[in-house]
């Protein structure tokens, strides 16, 4: 392909051909006299030449605008930092195919950092889980040695040995569990509307608490502060949130202590206030704004005492940006966290 200043050339060239063939037809069919025939000729060359300087003069930003553009173009493919240098002038539609692209190559670099920062999210994720792994399987591995080569005889010994295989079986559950919950997040699941009796739904999950509960010897109450009506909401990523929340206040607390769950209306009554306290060991306020953080539990917080992922309080804030709720924290440091659950009731008639 051509240049354009080739094409202009080409085009101005050509233009002076055409019009000399028309004038020499024309002076040869005796429209024109001789003179008048050189006379117009002449004048032609001289306009042609020009007009091809002009165009050239003016031509010219253009063609500079186009060639930084170009550079442009290949330092943005190169990785490079781009620097849009606007020392020249260029026509309207050069300014606004340049803002055009400096509006998409912002756009897709903030969506390339996106990419590499979730990626390497998840793969602190994976690698911390992997860590996670290695303790509970370290531990089963030991107890069921000990069982096999008679190490472990004794019946309390024995006992001991099958309460912890059984506790590092569950811990793995969990494990697997938040790791199946991760991937499945960003899946785009669509979950349907379901008719929601909050008092049911809580029975429900806290069934699944009953037996730790006695044995850590807790006391869980759950107040209504008014009456509930049934509503529609998600009821599976609604029961995980319920879940994880419990779960946390659970971990973060010690045995014997009390939790609360207080079901509160707001004004409206179009939304519900699900709150969980605990009396566990607080969280700093500093670390507060960063509890929901995929990554934080990476992070120098990180207490492997505790068992899990620490990916619970992600997911549960991650699930309910899905259905249109929100949690937020209130804790004090030795004295406990309440985890407050905002929900949206959707009511059909």
């Amino acid at each position: 392909m051509f240049s354009i200043r080739s094409q202009i050339a080409i085009g101005v060239i050509s233009s002076v051909l055409l019009t000399t063939i028309i004038l020499v037809i024309a002076y040869k069919l005796m429209w024109f006299n001789g003179h008048m025939t050189l006379s117009l000729s002449i004048t032609t060359m001289i306009t042609s030449c020009l007009t091809l300087l002009i165009c050239s003069i003016f031509i010219n930003p253009l063609i500079q605008k186009i060639k930084q553009f170009n550079i442009k173009t290949k330092q943005f493919v190169n990785g490079e930092h781009l620097i849009d240098d606007d020392t020249f002038q260029s026509p309207r539609e050069i300014r606004e195919l340049n803002d055009s692209f400096n509006k998409m190559a912002d756009e897709i670099t903030k969506q390339m950092d996106m990419i590499k920062n979730e990626q390497q999210e998840k793969t602190e994720i994976i690698q911390n889980l992997a860590h996670d792994l290695k303790t509970p399987l370290a531990g089963i591995i030991s107890y069921t040695e000990g069982l096999r080569d008679g190490v472990i005889q004794e019946h309390q010994e024995v006992h001991a040995a099958y309460e912890t295989l059984i506790k590092q079986a569950n811990r793995l559950s969990t494990l697997f569990d938040d790791m199946t919950h991760v991937i499945s997040l960003n899946t785009g699941r669509s979950y349907p509307l379901e008719l929601i009796q909050l008092d049911q739904l809580l029975v429900n999950i806290l069934q699944t608490y009953e037996q730790r509960i006695k044995l850590e010897h807790r006391s869980l109450e759950v107040n209504f502060c008014s009456r509930i009506d049934a509503f529609y909401q998600y009821r599976p990523p609604l029961e995980r949130i319920l879940t994880n929340l419990l779960d946390n206040a659970l971990k973060f607390s010690n045995y014997g202590s009390r939790i609360d769950i207080i079901i509160s209306e707001n004004a409206n009554k179009d939304s519900i206030n699900i709150a969980i306290k605990d009396e566990g060991i607080g969280i700093m306020h500093e670390l507060q704004s960063r509890i929901f953080e995929r990554t934080f539990r990476v992070e120098d917080s990180r207490n492997t005492k505790t068992g899990g992922s620490g990916l619970g309080l992600y997911i549960a804030s991650e699930l309910a940006q899905q259905i249109d709720a929100s949690i937020s924290v209130e804790s004090e440091l030795n004295v406990g966290t309440t985890m407050m659950l905002t929900l949206k009731k959707f009511n059909f008639s």
